[in-house]
């Protein structure tokens, strides 16, 4: 890097010694400023320091315009942010050396030089990594691989591969220059390489690889095969369907290559995959449960809600009901309603442990908001583990007959409880009783969606607390909305 001289190149010098303190917390550049430190000196520590309050690239971009605060702030970066630093400043070495610290580096030049690649995407160093990722040793470091297909990815269509249960359709195409090599790659024996280059050919959707996607649907290893299943997604065409369908009845297939293949006809609404969907609904493993209730959501078949309802009921699984009753709140079908309360019912009635699927099923009543569930919303508001669900519930329904519980609730201990009232009160804009609890609840750091209620009210017994707000509120928005209070005569009309 070229030398700063002169007073420059001492205030560079002196800016440096004094970072690692401001890092460290022990001084801040309001303190320097008061021992009267060069002003270069505090420039180069401000401009340094703004990194901790903006967006990490950003800062870095910007940072590149300053000699002496890259040299000031480097040492104290990470291999990765380091390489995108030298990328961006045109010091960071050739393609050559940064392929050679791969094979006799550290792991913090193999962080660096992965990066450094990444960030400058050299086609030409394709092939070497993809051949690395072949001969990798089961010794080599449980980071490494996973971090030399990221690098590959971002090189070839400029973004992370994403996972397959976050996919999309469309999204950015490889260079066709890098088609014949992921084609050659697709063959290889080593299973990360195969499965790697399944997935960027799939993101070409090129209905010319169809009959390579179908073959390696058909791969041992179960990753590439699902990378395959992905890649025949996206070319959404009947032979592709077909395939994934038939996966779902071959009897070597694993549930894990079933939940792909069904999930992604589920996206596709092809309704073949609505029996193997229903059965991962009450998995018991969470993700896979989540990832059924989003596919059976997007295809639309009108089983789903009866199937939804059965699962939501059953007392020998309701450990694994969550996503059954999340899926029923999402449907709003007619089976939603009973099936939630009779859940929610009988969960209370029994005192049983099921507390995630009775929580769920108080939140999905509550977004509803159906006014026949009132009363087993009520009930739980007695327990203290569904209180503040219960509250916020019932005030999203609303109605004469929710009021007295919300203002009961309003005068509590709990703080979240009180908030949760002050959430529901505040949709009884017209109802005095509401209005005076508000004034009660309404306190720093002032709530826009009380003071909004407040003001719309009218009420002159809320003239006291909006001037509070006006004057104290942090935010200049909630200030201004409290300005706008204009007292009427009170209004008696309930909701």
């Amino acid at each position: 890097m070229e030398r700063v001289q002169g007073g420059a190149g001492h205030a560079a010098r002196r800016a440096a010694e004094l970072y690692g303190a401001v890092r460290a917390g022990e001084t801040d550049v309001a303190r320097l400023r008061e021992r009267r430190e060069p002003r270069r000196v505090l420039g180069l520590l401000e401009f340094a320091t703004q990194g901790r309050r903006e967006e990490r690239d950003a800062y870095l971009r910007r940072l590149t315009a300053s000699p002496d605060a890259v040299a000031m702030v480097r040492p104290w970066l990470g291999p990765a942010e380091r390489a995108r630093l030298d990328v961006a400043g045109g010091r960071a070495p050739a393609v050559p050396p940064l392929l050679a610290m791969l094979s006799r580096g550290t792991e913090e030049d193999r962080r660096y030089a992965l990066e450094a690649l990444a960030v400058k995407r050299p086609m030409e160093a394709t092939e070497p990594l993809f051949g690395l990722l072949g001969v990798l040793g089961p010794d080599e470091s449980s980071w490494y691989p996973g971090l030399i297909e990221d690098t590959v990815s971002r090189i070839v269509i400029g973004r992370h591969l994403p996972f397959w249960r976050r996919t999309a359709r469309s999204g950015p195409v490889p260079p066709a220059t890098c088609v014949p090599l992921l084609l050659r790659q697709a063959c290889r024996a080593a299973p990360r390489a195969r499965r790697l280059a399944l997935a960027l050919l799939g993101c070409d959707r090129d209905p010319a690889h169809l009959d390579l996607f179908l073959a390696a649907a058909g791969d041992p290893d179960e990753s590439a095969a699902a990378e395959a299943f992905v890649a025949l997604w996206r070319l959404d065409v009947p032979e592709a369907r077909d395939r994934l369908a038939a996966v779902l009845t071959e009897p070597s297939r694993s549930p894990q290559e079933r939940l792909v293949a069904s999930v992604l006809l589920g996206r596709a609404g092809d309704r073949r995959a609505f029996e193997t969907l229903v059965l991962f609904l009450n998995h018991r493993d969470p993700w896979n449960t989540l990832a059924a209730a989003e596919a059976l959501t997007r295809l639309g078949d009108p089983r789903t809600a009866r199937a939804a309802a059965a699962l939501a009921t059953n007392r020998l699984r309701i450990a694994y009901a969550l996503a059954a009753v999340r899926l029923l709140g999402r449907l709003r079908a007619p089976e939603s309603l009973p099936a939630l309360t009779s859940t929610l019912t009988w969960l209370l009635d029994e005192g049983r442990t099921g507390y995630q699927a009775a929580a769920g099923c108080v939140e999905e009543l509550g977004r509803l908001g159906d006014e026949r569930a009132v009363p087993v919303l009520t009930r739980a508001v007695g327990d203290p583990r569904l209180r503040i669900a219960a509250v916020d519930s019932l005030g999203r329904i609303g109605g004469p007959h929710v009021l007295e519980t919300l203002l009961g609730v309003a005068s509590g201990e709990d703080a979240e409880v009180r908030a949760a009232a002050a959430r529901g009160l505040a949709r009884y804009g017209d109802e005095p009783r509401a209005t005076a609890a508000l004034v009660g609840l309404c306190a720093p750091p002032y709530p826009r969606r009380i003071v909004r209620a407040l003001v719309r009210s009218g009420d002159p017994a809320a003239a006291p607390v909006l001037a509070a707000v006006r004057d104290g509120a942090p935010s200049a928005a909630t200030r201004r909305l409290a300005g706008r209070f204009r007292p009427d005569p009170p209004r008696t009309a309930t909701p």
